[in-house]
């Protein structure tokens, strides 16, 4: 059920970009453009959010960084590391983007009442939190004592997880 709206969400954000001329901006965008936005982010952070692999989310910055909407730049506390943000269309485009969600919000809140769209909300928000609690118990980073074992932990870390039932899963690298 959450799947179809925030597909009717989606669908209509992306008719309104058409209809505004960012047509050049399609529905696969959004996974770079989810709230609260890429400003500031590192692509990998990104793929994370999205649940894509690196080079997925780069072809889409990339895409994106074209049409005028992002540009990415060195990050100044890591000279190896890259960081996208918003140009002034890309901000612009974010603003309209929140303006429709607002009034999307403002049509359900019409249809089910302030207080059932707010309750909502707030159970949304507290499924969020207990998704993240449970991902840190099923995956925890690993403790190490000897800091030149660091660096491999967490590579083993990053490739391997335990499932629930103690069988290992293989992790996709990017």
């Amino acid at each position: 059920m959450m799947r179809v709206l925030w597909q009717d969400v989606r669908d209509a954000i992306h008719a309104a970009f058409a209809e505004e001329g960012y047509d050049d901006v399609r529905a696969e965008h959004m996974a770079v453009l989810q709230h609260p936005g890429p400003d500031g982010q590192r692509p990998s952070t990104l793929a994370a959010r999205a649940g894509m692999s690196r080079q997925a989310i780069n072809h889409l910055i990339s895409h994106l960084e074209r049409a005028g909407y992002l540009e990415r730049y060195t990050d100044p506390a890591d000279r190896n590391a890259r960081l996208v943000r918003l140009t002034e269309r890309g901000r612009k485009l974010m603003q309209r983007m929140e303006a429709i969600a607002a009034s999307i919000e403002r049509e359900w809140a019409r249809e089910i009442g302030a207080r059932r769209l707010d309750e909502l909300r707030a159970t949304l928000a507290d499924l969020g939190a207990a998704r993240q609690r449970q991902a840190r118990r099923l995956w925890p980073v690993p403790r190490v004592s000897c800091a030149s074992c660091v660096s491999r932990a967490l590579w083993a870390w990053r490739c391997w997880r335990v499932a629930p039932g103690g069988s290992r899963l293989r992790q996709k690298r990017d």
